[in-house]
């Protein structure tokens, strides 16, 4: 159990900016206390949700040569399953097309999202147990890391799932957009999907950690949990024993931080794992993820700002 409580930390538990400094950006409380009857493109970064947690919006970063990822087109969320009907509505108004889960089989069991299926979006989910997942760790890779530090797992994340982030490139590339991709905090998974989408878009690396980091401020764990009975549904849900074993050794009330105890963001492990497989994260989309140039000159020309 411990090297499965040690690998879903990092796909569970673990970003705001603005569209330069994050400094600059509303703050979570801010954020969230905004009424979600707003125009929907009236926020700085993160959805004024009532159930939301960690809903945000990666456009407006600037790129290389100046432009702009494009805003109102790829999004990032934990788990979906605390929405109300007020942000049901409000999320209408972006007209989303595809939503990417890259939740296991029994994390989407335990929590399945009600407004995928209730705006009658193409929702991809590719499945995988989260058990024979995390069972991929071993033993050294657990007991390189401390109950709070995820590091030495993050390199293997964007391997573990790379059949869910070719799934997700595929979506995109078909520009089906609105488009959100997330996990169950919305994190660690989702964050390494963001990077891949921000980097093969142009964004700085120094940019797109500071975007991955802000998810500490804005995931809302006890939504992320709903309210479903953890302990009746232990019985027959792999992923709800998990949650109860984790819950007791973490707080909940709060997400940890995205950092080891030196302050290196756990992120930079799993873009430097890839870089040295691949020699670059471009390298990695094309053989790994089936994007081809051609694709990633698409991606370029549709969510970059002309």
């Amino acid at each position: 159990m411990a090297i499965l409580r040690s690998g879903l930390a990092v796909l569970l538990s673990l970003p705001f900016a603005f569209f330069g400094s994050p400094n600059a950006a509303m703050g979570a409380a801010d954020a969230q206390s905004a009424s979600p009857l707003a125009e929907p493109m009236n926020y700085r970064r993160l959805l004024p949700l009532d159930g939301g947690s960690n809903f945000r919006d990666i456009g407006g970063y600037p790129v290389a040569d100046g432009r702009r990822v494009k805003r109102g087109l790829l999004f990032r969320s934990g788990a979906m399953t605390g929405l109300t009907e007020e942000d049901r509505s409000y999320l209408s108004q972006f007209g989303f097309a595809a939503v990417v889960d890259l939740r296991s089989t029994e994390e989407i069991e335990l929590y399945p999202n009600h407004w995928a299926a209730q705006a009658d979006l193409n929702y991809i989910s590719v499945p995988y147990s989260i058990m024979e997942l995390t069972d991929q760790n071993s033993e050294d890779t657990q007991q390189k890391q401390g109950p709070r530090d995820y590091s030495a797992t993050y390199p293997l994340i964007a391997e573990m799932i790379k059949p869910q982030l070719k799934a997700y490139f595929e979506a995109l590339v078909e520009k089906q957009a609105p488009i959100v991709v997330n996990c169950s905090a919305g994190q660690d998974r989702t964050g390494i999907a963001a990077a891949l989408v921000l980097t093969a878009l142009g964004v700085d690396e120094n940019l797109i950690i500071e975007d991955y980091l802000l998810s500490t401020d804005f995931r809302r764990p006890k939504l992320e949990s709903g309210n479903v009975d953890l302990e009746e549904a232990a019985r027959t849900n792999a992923f709800a024993r998990m949650m109860l074993d984790y819950a007791k050794a973490q707080d909940q009330s709060k997400a940890n931080p995205l950092i080891t105890i030196d302050g290196t963001p756990f992120l930079k492990f799993a873009l430097e794992a890839i870089r040295s497989k691949h020699g670059s994260i471009e390298a990695f989309l094309i053989a790994e993820l089936g994007v081809s140039i051609a694709d990633l000159k698409r991606l370029r020309e549709f969510y970059i700002t002309s």
